[in-house]
């Protein structure tokens, strides 16, 4: 007994020196003690599970002063020049995004969870405006359930709620809210932003603005989210949803052209799915919702939306859920789907995002599917397999080098490199999206 706890102590000293070592070697900037510099499996993929890179260090940070600290001690020292750092949330990246090799792991779930429902007034107006404080690290089912204790919702979500704050809002966060409200990161006043550099900065349309917006859909790039403050609205009670499937292509996008016109359904989301990667075996499908509390004008309206449709109405699947229910409708889909490698090639969807956003590194769908008739073109050479194709911007995209980059950011990648250099000079920030090579510290 006593040999063991002896081995305890000596343990225990060695740890306690190895700390006092790695902090004296940065100087003024002295690692978290939160940190390991142990293996984690979990951290080593993703949701894909087809690209394995191997940290060498896990961060397990408490707030954005613990973030703040690391990456202040990466810059500012030179034997740390190759050290990379990766936000991750809850591991739904497909293709390594969250990953670092050799770097650092940032797990953004340990963060102190952190949601506070608040109202401000609007300048000049008798109006104001409800919203949410949520941490980056918070999940969107979690505002879903503080906020319906709240009877109040956010206008914009994603299709699977398990998905952290900070991930979504650094990529964009698409539903079929967004042809009406834009995608999530068009529903957001204020952010907390840790940069590249380490400084935490307060941003928003009018305070910090470029980093406000090169930080929404700026695949962290610039810096990590830690806080967001999202617009809210009155929430629903129930949902018509409905689901419509079409053989014609022309049908189909006509009818979801109408419902984007119209402007009646509350969610719009239409789906091309080829079988077994066949692209001349094509089917379709258009899926849409009503929020209501008044389940009679719902009707009417489900009616008159079903009037119209070029589809037979005995085709249409109508399900009548709760609100909570339709938002959550993909959790055990999602759930079930992880039992193979997941690529998503099989279906495409065809998002009716048309509100403009003033994010400069996104682009609204609607920019990339053009105008209609040229859409319903390129989707006929699409499936019919012929060259050609949509020329749309891949959403989540998977490149792999900077060249590939440059090309999906097109005019706007001059800006993104200037707002990299502005935020993140060293290139420490999300390596695995395989945008910017690390640079060392000029010495």
């Amino acid at each position: 007994m006593p040999s063991l706890l002896l081995s305890l102590q000596l343990k225990a000293l060695l740890l306690h020196t190895f700390v006092l070592f790695l902090s004296s070697s940065f100087g003024a900037h002295p690692l978290p003690t939160n940190q390991s510099s142990s293996h984690y499996a979990n951290l080593t993929t993703d949701y894909g599970r087809i690209i394995y890179n191997y940290p060498s260090e896990a961060l397990q940070p408490k707030g954005p002063q613990d973030i703040s600290q690391l990456l202040k001690s990466i810059s500012s020292s030179p034997t740390r020049n190759n050290v990379t750092v990766a936000p991750r949330g809850a591991g739904h990246s497909t293709y390594g995004q969250a990953q670092a090799l050799d770097g650092t792991v940032m797990d953004m779930r340990s963060l102190t969870p952190y949601i506070q429902i608040g109202e401000i007034q609007l300048v000049a107006s008798e109006n104001s405006t409800v919203y949410v404080d949520a941490g980056g690290g918070v999940l969107w089912i979690e505002v879903l359930n503080e906020t319906l204790r709240h009877g109040l919702t956010p206008r914009s979500w994603t299709d699977y709620l398990y998905l952290t704050v900070g991930g979504t809002l650094s990529n964009a966060g698409i539903s079929g809210q967004a042809y009406k409200y834009g995608p999530q990161i068009a529903n957001v006043m204020e952010l907390d932003v840790v940069t590249g550099k380490g400084d935490i900065v307060t941003c928003s349309e009018k305070e910090n603005s470029e980093l406000f917006y090169g930080a929404l859909g700026g695949l962290g790039q610039f810096g990590i989210i830690t806080r967001a403050r999202i617009v809210l609205e009155p929430a629903p009670q129930r949902v018509k949803w409905a689901r419509i499937p079409y053989d014609d292509f022309n049908q189909f996008a006509a009818d979801e052209e109408q419902l984007i016109k119209l402007g009646d359904v509350n969610y719009l989301e239409g789906f091309i799915s080829f079988k077994d990667n066949n692209s001349s075996d094509v089917y379709y499908t258009l899926e849409f919702a009503i929020y209501y509390n008044n389940e009679g004008d719902a009707q009417k309206t489900l009616d008159q939306v079903l009037s119209q449709s070029n589809s037979s109405r005995s085709m249409a699947n109508i399900t009548d859920v709760s609100y909570f229910d339709f938002l959550n409708r993909n959790q055990k889909i999602i759930e079930v789907a992880t039992a193979e490698p997941t690529t998503n090639k099989t279906m495409a969807m065809v998002d009716a995002t048309s509100r403009k956003t003033k994010t400069p590194m996104s682009r609204p769908r609607a920019e990339a599917i053009g105008n209609a008739e040229s859409m319903r073109m390129e989707v006929r050479e699409l499936v019919g397999g012929r060259e050609g194709g949509m020329g749309a911007k891949q959403y989540l995209p998977y490149y792999k080098d900077q060249n590939a980059w440059k090309l999906h950011f097109g005019e706007k990648w001059g800006r993104f490199e200037e707002l990299k250099s502005r935020f993140d000079p060293l290139n420490i920030l999300a390596p695995g999206q395989r945008i910017f090579q690390r640079r060392p510290l000029e010495s």
